[in-house]
């Protein structure tokens, strides 16, 4: 649904409330603050693990709005302003955190939350961990900024295609750097 609504040509126009915040305002703030409180989500019911589907489907959840803010990012259109330039008397680096949607905060705390599911105890959960932070990563058609310890967890997730991180074994071998 976020893709199709952020796929729009002029999604700038579209604001959500009376204080007119946009589509990707929204995003960052609501979106992704309600999938960070999912990943904590250990709910069992007669069917089982359920908070298990939720922290699965937050992770994946995640991933899309990343992509999302940085293509907004990348585009250099974020907060209404075209490019650096047009930002008078300010320090290029302050302009660059100023506009970015997907700034060093939320990158912490995206592949911190991601990071955890990686050393959960259901393997299901460390797999889809595993590849969601492989995917992020090595993305090819969208750079993903402010990882933090990005050179230690390209060596823990390396970009190769079998990834067994729900074999208790191979994931118990390697540690995740805490943010």
């Amino acid at each position: 649904m976020l893709k199709t609504l952020t796929q729009e040509r002029d999604c700038s126009s579209i604001c959500c409330g009376e204080d007119g915040m946009s589509l990707y305002h929204l995003i960052k703030n609501e979106v992704m603050l309600s999938l960070f409180k999912a990943l904590d989500d250990y709910s069992v019911d007669n069917r089982g693990d359920v908070g298990s589907w939720v922290r699965e489907a937050a992770m994946e959840g995640l991933e899309t709005c990343t992509y999302i803010l940085c293509i907004k990012d990348s585009n250099g259109k974020a907060h209404g302003v075209e490019s650096m330039s047009e930002r008078p008397n300010n320090d290029v680096a302050d302009n660059n955190q100023a506009v970015s949607f997907f700034d060093a905060n939320l990158a912490t705390n995206v592949i911190g939350g991601i990071a955890k599911q990686a050393v959960e105890k259901m393997d299901k959960i460390r797999e889809a961990a595993a590849k969601v932070l492989q995917r992020i990563l090595y993305n090819k058609a969208i750079f993903i900024p402010f990882i933090p310890y990005r050179e230690n967890l390209e060596e823990i997730v390396p970009n190769e295609t079998d990834l067994k991180w729900g074999v208790s074994l191979q994931s118990t071998v390697c540690t995740v750097t805490p943010f």
